[in-house]
């Protein structure tokens, strides 16, 4: 058994507390975190506080902030800076109520993304803009875009005289004022001496009518008016439950159901007079849209015959009705195949004749009837 070794026993040999000399005695002192003047010590000892009530004032009072929508604020902004009062993030930060870190996110946020012309004058302290500003654009649009909205605007001109008419009027003049963009170069008074409609306005004698009606169909209501039919001398009570309305060809239509012949039918607003809401609820379900489509997906405009069975209409065009023909989508079920000599036949799957016939005999002898045969014989009996 090998022996410690005494040299490395001592060395580690714990002292004792005996051994170890006295530290010099320090006099005991509170202590603070106030800095004060005094050159010996260089802090000052703690207040009592009945004296740090009477020496320390209160602090001042701090600005309630409040969470304002962005919206808010850039309209905030915007008109403080359009009074030309030269307004600074402290200002605008003390009148919104919100911290100058915000206004300067905001102003950042409307000068690059909304291209609002906005500069700061070092010379007068506040922020101006650069060139005349009428509004502020909320969003913006490209020129495809801005196109668009006036086309749809134009191809809106059906609802003149309806309760639609001045909300939509209103709201393109707003869409307008909001779209303001420096970086459009295409203005909207370009556009309407460039683009316009030349199409049969909407028919609608008596405003009231069409506003019955739509309150009738949003409310699930049923109506009584009086209605003339086209070869009627008089007039005669109808009880309806209105589904929906219609602008085809520049003339407005009531689909819905006729409680006195129970079966679903058609009428014309300029037909109609004194339309009121009886207050009674439906009694059968209003079509949905996909039902609406497809009941008007087999008629040529608007008509349709009862229980009538869709058939197909083979129509050949000759000469320059052809070219006329080929330029225009007539019908979603129509198919052209090309003929000879320019020539080409046009077919359509339709469950009535009535609205055909005017339109075929409106292109004399450049339209040929093909099939069917009751189509030929009656274009035949009415161009003899």
């Amino acid at each position: 058994m090998r022996t410690p070794n005494r040299f490395y026993e001592n060395s580690f040999r714990h002292r004792s507390n005996t051994d170890l000399e006295p530290l010099p005695a320090v006099a005991q002192r509170k202590w603070s975190f106030y800095r004060c003047a005094d050159a010996k010590t260089g802090f000052m000892p703690r207040l009592s506080k009945k004296s740090r009530s009477v020496r320390i004032s209160s602090p001042a009072k701090t600005r309630t902030l409040h969470s304002r929508p962005p919206l808010y604020r850039f309209q905030e902004i915007f008109h403080a800076i359009k009074t030309g009062r030269y307004p600074n993030r402290t200002k605008l930060a003390e009148t919104i109520e919100v911290t100058t870190k915000t206004i300067q996110r905001d102003i950042d946020y409307m000068r690059y993304q909304m291209s609002v012309p906005i500069e700061f004058d070092f010379v007068r302290g506040g922020y101006y803009f650069t060139r005349p500003i009428a509004d502020l654009p909320l969003f913006q649009l490209t020129e495809a875009e801005l196109v668009s909205v006036f086309v749809a605007q134009k191809a809106l001109e059906a609802y003149k005289g309806t309760a639609f008419e001045q909300p939509l009027r209103s709201a393109f003049q707003k869409l307008q004022a909001a779209t303001g963009s420096a970086n459009i170069s295409v203005s909207w008074e370009d556009l309407d001496s460039a683009i316009s409609f030349r199409q049969f306005s909407a028919h609608l004698p008596d405003a009231g009518v069409f506003s019955e009606l739509a309150k009738a169909i949003r409310n699930e209501e049923v109506v009584e008016f009086g209605y003339k039919k086209l070869d009627a001398k008089t007039f005669e009570k109808r009880t309806v439950e209105p589904w929906h309305l219609a602008c085809v060809s520049g003339q407005w239509y009531l689909l819905g159901y006729d409680r006195n012949r129970k079966a679903r039918r058609i009428f014309v607003l300029a037909r109609m007079q004194k339309v009121s809401r009886t207050g009674h609820k439906l009694s059968n379900a209003r079509p949905g849209e996909g039902e609406i489509q497809r009941h008007f997906r087999n008629s040529f405009q608007i008509w349709q015959s009862e229980n009538a069975t869709p058939e197909q209409i083979v129509l050949r065009f000759s000469g320059r009705a052809a070219q006329l023909v080929r330029e225009r989508n007539w019908h979603s079920s129509q198919q052209i195949q090309e003929l000879a000599g320019g020539n080409l036949e046009l077919s359509l799957t339709l469950n009535s004749l009535e609205e055909i016939i005017p339109w075929i005999l409106s292109w004399g002898k450049d339209c040929e009837v093909v099939k069917p045969i009751k189509l030929l014989k009656r274009v035949r009996l009415l161009s003899a």
